[in-house]
């Protein structure tokens, strides 16, 4: 019983921290594209297609940079995948990063197109 009570203490040590260090972590729902496309920015290079939120399901899609890669995603072109990632604000990003970092959480599916 103390093991389980000392667990539970952690996790809520842990919640306490996070919220106290002023980090900004979701997990949000993301639709990946079949095929990528050239794109130009800040940088040039191959972009994803991308849905979040309410533009799941519709046809926009936004460009998601290969450079802001999700951490544990292994894209392969011909699939549409519907994923998980945890989004974290990134403190004192680099002048020419992302200010969010990308962590997959899990594939939810994977569809041959």
């Amino acid at each position: 019983m103390d093991m389980i009570q000392n667990g539970f203490m952690g996790i809520v040590f842990l919640l306490f921290s996070f919220s106290l260090t002023g980090d900004t972590v979701k997990v949000v729902d993301m639709m990946v594209n079949s095929y990528t496309v050239e794109c130009v920015g800040e940088m040039e290079g191959n972009c994803l297609l991308v849905q979040e939120g309410d533009e799941i399901g519709t046809e926009d899609w936004s460009l998601f940079y290969y450079e802001d890669s999700i951490s544990g995603f292994d894209y392969e072109p011909g699939y549409i995948y519907h994923i998980k990632v945890q989004k974290k604000k990134v403190k004192n990003p680099p002048m020419d990063g992302s200010s969010i970092s990308y962590r997959l959480v899990r594939i939810v599916s994977k569809e041959k197109v």
